[in-house]
């Protein structure tokens, strides 16, 4: 069983302070610690959209001013009195939903719905934009052997929210599937779709994310600006099927979310199809109740994911069947350029913040 280590009083955090402002870089005083707590010095945090749509005010408000970083790895450096899970030393992720109490939800391990919610880790709690960042001992995941810190971090979000989506598609057998935006988390999709055998079509606005999604084992490709999308992909989808009268195809996976992009997933997908839907935005759905009711479509939501989707997302990414795309690295003093990267556009994988352990070699 390991022993604390000396951690300094305060440390540097990247710090919103008013909605639609640049972070600042401030000393704050280290977490205090419960006892069924971890304090954890932070190795890595995946910037992610979340992150963006915090600080530009949708979505998530939380008290200000706000460490954000819902994506980080850290050592356990204390441990509280109570806590026996994780040992100093141990390197960890954070299941990111934080619930005070038990309920029907949290006992099914969907602790994403709990009824009695503290809070989401960096995104309504203090997250890993900082040196140090602390959760409930019961929220932590070892990671695996040899999984780079960087990647592992991103089973938090990026990757469990992958996890999910594929499995709230998958309720059903899906004979073939679309998925609507080939960003970072679009890219996973398609690898574990491809890894089961499901073929799938991938529409988005890049070219250059398009490439990589065909490399990844999308069947089909296509512009979202493309007047012909939807006729290509159900005609694609009539191939697969053999002349069987495909209708279109079994599963849509919606990364946007826009009215727009919901509109596309009903001229995709055939009757009785499901339409899961991971993009948010204050967009109202682009579907009828008409076409709804009268093709008999299912609609789902999918909210990152539970803690067994997590380990799962663990488990595959140690075994790379998942390789999330990385984009570039930065230190925490340059937070605000992490983040205009990212709502650039040009980002072509998780743009990340990484710590001085990190940037040395070591964990």
């Amino acid at each position: 069983m390991g022993g604390a280590v000396a951690v300094t009083a305060t440390m540097r955090a990247a710090l919103l302070t008013g909605i639609g402002r640049p972070l600042e870089i401030r000393e704050v005083p280290v977490p205090r610690i419960g006892p069924d707590e971890v304090l954890l010095r932070t190795l890595s945090s995946g910037v992610c959209r979340t992150d963006l749509h915090i600080q530009d005010g949708l979505a998530y408000v939380p008290g200000l001013p706000h460490i954000m970083g819902h994506e980080p790895a850290g050592v356990v450096v204390e441990r509280g009195s109570a806590v026996s899970e994780v040992d100093v030393g141990d390197v960890v992720v954070p299941h990111l939903f934080v619930a005070d109490a038990d309920c029907r939800f949290t006992r099914a391990g969907a602790a994403a719905q709990a009824l009695h919610l503290r809070g989401i880790i960096g995104v309504t709690l203090p997250g890993g934009f900082a040196e140090y960042f602390s959760a409930p001992a019961r929220n932590l995941l070892k990671v695996p052997e040899g999984l780079d810190p960087r990647i592992a971090g991103l089973s938090s979000c990026a990757v469990v929210t992958a996890v999910h989506a594929y499995r709230r598609g998958t309720v059903t057998p899906a004979g073939t599937a679309v998925v609507i935006g080939a960003g970072g988390i679009g890219q996973m999709v398609v690898q574990l779709l491809a890894g089961a055998g499901v073929p799938a079509a991938v529409v988005d606005v890049s070219a250059d994310n398009l490439a990589l999604a065909a490399r990844n084992g999308a069947g089909l490709t296509a512009l979202a600006s493309a007047a012909d999308r939807v006729p290509a992909v159900r005609a694609w989808a009539e191939s697969r099927a053999g002349g069987d009268g495909a209708d279109g195809v079994d599963l849509v996976i919606d990364l946007v979310g826009t009215s727009a992009t919901l509109a596309d997933a009903a001229g995709y997908v055939r009757r009785r199809g499901r339409i899961v839907v991971v993009g948010e935005e204050p967009d109202f759905p682009g579907i009828s109740s008409t076409t709804i009711a009268q093709r008999e479509l299912e609609i789902v939501g999918s909210r990152n994911g539970d803690r067994g989707d997590q380990q799962d997302a663990l488990r595959l990414l140690a075994e790379g069947v998942v390789t999330p795309p990385l984009d570039e690295e930065y230190p925490l003093e340059r937070a605000n350029e992490a983040l205009a990267r990212l709502r650039s556009g040009e980002a072509r994988g998780r743009v990340l913040i990484t710590h001085e352990a990190l940037r040395r070699g070591g964990r």
